[in-house]
């Protein structure tokens, strides 16, 4: 039987466009989900099932950057260019991306008490999930 593997924050790489991004916010420093379900299931008013493989590949990566990272200024330049980059999480055998992946707008700004946080949407176009 496998061994449980123990998390570290520290061992988490998230690579955007040939960056590593530094200078995360405070609580999660990236999200990632499929958009769509793997398979669609029908089922008719007399109980008879049917289904189909469902080849929608999009998926959502969400990056939050602190405030003062200074990786927002990479991130800002790839939303405001729209421009097409590859994107990749890694965690030990686990990776998750695609070559194929956009900011989806501009982050949201507050200024406050404390440091801010950007939050970045990324769009990917050919999301995959492995674990090695």
């Amino acid at each position: 039987m496998a061994e449980m593997q123990i998390y570290d924050a520290l061992k988490v790489t998230t690579v955007v466009d040939s960056l590593t991004l530094f200078g995360f916010a405070d609580g999660d420093m990236v999200s990632c989900s499929k958009d769509a379900n793997n398979m669609e299931a029908k089922v008719d008013a007399q109980g008879t099932a049917s289904a189909a493989v469902n080849n929608d590949n999009l998926g959502t990566i969400k990056i939050d950057l602190a405030a003062t990272s200074p990786c927002n200024k990479k991130m800002v330049e790839l939303a405001n260019t729209r421009k097409q980059f590859a994107i990749r999480v890694i965690n030990g055998t686990e990776t998750i991306g695609g070559s194929r992946a956009f900011v989806e707008k501009l982050p949201d700004s507050g200024f406050g008490k404390s440091v801010g946080t950007r939050s970045y949407s990324i769009k990917v176009l050919d999301y995959s999930h492995k674990i090695n």
